[in-house]
């Protein structure tokens, strides 16, 4: 069953640090600063809301800025019938077949090409929600899916305000010299990326660069495998284009690719 992940929580002046249901589903109560409070579950007024939010992919497709006649979902279809043309095999000149499907990996590729970035812990919850779908009635495993799914992923899944670009910069701020101009030294911020967070090690981070700056023979020139990219040979080349002192546009703009906006 596919339900909406995210909530928003909007009752209460002074934050919600944690809410609960109550053992019959009529209350809710919730808990923000010095406060507590009880609420009472309409259910009616959630059906009818749900009822006019339409039925089947409607709703999702509200979810997109246009809707289904919108340039999102548009590039939502190119990228889905792009993933089935890779799966088959970019150089592949047999005579090709347009499916309704595309198997399960090729879900985080179409994510990140349109603007989502999951962590890998967040590919792996994306993909085993697809794959143990149906395991309970069926007994089997998902190995595909088809566009409606998809559109169900990306609207459960991404972030509501999209690519918060105010938290590369606050990193930055914060990692930065002491004069808080939120310059990090080159060797510093390399040395960061392969040990905080999730684990990358020096070759795929490498690989990574490589492909953002289009190194020859990164992944960048290769459409249907990622090549290891030799770590001593890219990082040496990639510390000549990255600059002594890095601060957030340069990482963003430079590096990322991202156009300026407004902060």
């Amino acid at each position: 069953q596919w339900y909406q992940r995210r909530v928003a929580i909007t009752a209460g002046g002074d934050g919600n640090n944690n809410m609960v249901v109550s053992h019959d589903s009529k209350f809710i109560f919730t808990v923000g600063g010095m406060t507590s409070r009880m609420w009472r579950i309409a259910p009616d007024v959630l059906h009818a809301s749900a009822a006019l939010g339409g039925s089947g992919l409607e709703p999702y497709y509200q979810l997109l800025p246009g809707g289904r006649d919108g340039e999102l979902f548009k590039e939502m279809e190119n990228y889905f019938y792009y993933a089935q043309m890779r799966a088959e095999g970019i150089t592949n000149t047999d005579q090709r077949k347009i499916g309704k499907f595309v198997p399960l990996d090729q879900v985080p590729n179409i994510m990140r090409a349109l603007g989502f970035y999951p962590s890998e812990l967040q590919i792996q919850d994306i993909i085993n929600e697809v794959r143990f779908s149906k395991f309970v009635d069926t007994n089997e495993t998902v190995s595909q899916i088809d566009i409606g799914t998809l559109l169900k992923l990306y609207c459960n899944h991404r972030p509501v305000f999209g690519l918060p670009l105010y938290k590369v910069y606050n990193a930055f701020n914060s990692i930065g010299d002491k004069t808080g101009n939120g310059m990090v030294e080159r060797g510093l911020l390399l040395d960061l990326l392969q040990s905080r967070g999730e684990h990358i090690s020096e070759s795929e981070l490498a690989e990574y660069l490589a492909s953002l700056f289009h190194y020859e023979g990164s992944a960048t020139n290769k459409e249907d495998k990622m090549n290891p990219v030799a770590p001593g040979s890219a990082m040496s080349a990639l510390e000549e284009l990255l600059p002594a002192q890095i601060d957030g546009d340069l990482f963003t703009g430079h590096v990322l690719g991202f156009e300026a906006v407004l902060q």
